[in-house]
């Protein structure tokens, strides 16, 4: 199992094509897939993204038709930024997990049993979160993109038989031809769910790579804090000063290490970061208003209904695990505070100050080099949009 320690970063980067290798140890960078995911990202973009922009501007006739429209091509064009944006830091991203991956399994031959039990439940945890977050979003997506075919076989089957019921194709757009044809029209439905399989895809496994990777590095500083605590039980027990120093040598070296990781996290993903939030606010807010217009239970409805959970979950997920690296981080200092450093001697106790004033230096991921993701860059988010919604709103009114 050591060369599947990060199995589940791997299985996302897999089920987007991000790498075909994605089960060797380390991964490795390929031009080929890297072409390959361009022209993925390319599908989405002109069956999706650019028919909705172009109807958008051109045949919405009013502010109530546009904000309708505005909300799937919110999250279209921010999935396909995301794809452009991970592709140009592909090689960052791969080289990141290919570090992870040599720093976890460091512990992960460790015969000390906290030690294998916090790899246990940190891989657990790893895998039935990118299980579920996958689900739920290809639920989410495949929902939007069959909704037509579903309501067609829903009045094909409970209908009347004088219901006429035309299928539609599932998100508002103007095409650059004619799909009046049979044959256009089917066509042209089948490339939407194909690029609504891949922004699907890409959506859950794009995010899931980050949570997975801020939830391993979160568990490095927790094993690193065991480590730390263990020192005290060696202090208590009179080990040689020597060794002591050399121990708490290899631990500065590893906090370096970590704090490293969550740089080329920061990195890698800054600026997917600030997309994320700009976006998920205009959403929220759109979502909402639309909820003050949709009456009954209809397909819109239904659209909206489940928009709103899905942009806030998503939101949510990135400020919890962003925030659970930050303060697992600051906790470095915490743990060295409580080791009985009067035992050591001082140039031990030295080096515990020299770390413990290190470790409480605020460190975490940020969304584009504004501010740092925490759940309070949640709620400020949340109220923001409200407040968004609110303006909206009287605007309409008047």
């Amino acid at each position: 199992m050591a060369n599947l320690v990060l199995f589940e970063v791997r299985y996302v980067l897999a089920s987007i094509c991000y790498s075909f290798r994605c089960i060797s140890s380390p991964i490795t960078f390929s031009w080929f897939e890297t072409a390959l995911y361009w022209l993925m990202s390319f599908i989405p973009t002109a069956f999706l993204a650019i028919p909705q922009l172009v109807y958008m501007f051109l045949d919405t006739e009013s502010l109530h038709e546009f904000v309708t429209v505005l909300v799937p091509f919110t999250e279209i064009a921010l999935t396909i930024v995301k794809m452009v944006l991970c592709n140009v830091k592909r090689s960052e991203i791969i080289s990141l997990i290919n570090q992870v991956q040599t720093e976890w399994m460091e512990y992960e031959s460790s015969m000390r049993s906290e030690i294998g039990e916090l790899v246990a439940a940190t891989t657990k945890k790893v895998r039935l979160f990118t299980i579920i977050y996958t689900l739920l979003f290809g639920v989410l997506g495949l929902e939007f993109g069959l909704l037509p075919v579903t309501r067609l076989i829903y009045y094909k089957v409970f209908g009347s038989g004088t219901t006429n019921y035309t299928i539609t194709l599932p998100y508002t757009q103007r095409s650059f031809y004619s799909i009046e044809g049979t044959t256009s029209f089917t066509i042209t439905y089948f490339w939407i769910i194909v690029a609504v399989y891949l922004l699907v895809m890409s959506l859950s496994a794009l995010d899931c790579v980050f949570d997975t990777l801020a939830m391993h590095i979160t568990g490095l500083f927790k094993l690193l804090n065991a480590e730390v605590d263990q020192m005290s039980v060696e202090l208590r027990a009179g080990v040689d000063a020597k060794q002591m120093r050399q121990t708490f040598k290899r631990l500065v070296l590893k906090h370096k290490t970590y704090l490293a990781l969550i740089d080329r996290l920061e990195d890698a993903f800054s600026v997917y970061m600030i997309f994320q939030f700009v976006t998920s606010s205009i959403v929220i807010c759109v979502v909402l208003y639309q909820f003050t217009t949709v009456f009954g239970w209809n397909g819109e409805t239904i659209k909206t209904s489940t928009y709103l959970p899905g942009a806030i979950i998503q939101l949510y997920v990135f400020c919890w695990y962003a925030e659970e690296m930050t303060e697992e981080a600051a906790m470095v200092a915490d743990h060295i505070y409580n080791i009985p450093w009067y035992l050591g001697d001082i140039r031990l106790q030295k080096m515990f100050l020299t770390l413990m004033v290190k470790a409480q230096k605020p460190t975490g991921v940020t969304a584009g080099k504004f501010y740092l993701i925490t759940l309070q860059s949640f709620q400020q988010i949340i109220r923001a949009s409200y407040s968004y919604f609110t303006l909206l709103s009287t605007v309409m009114q008047e």
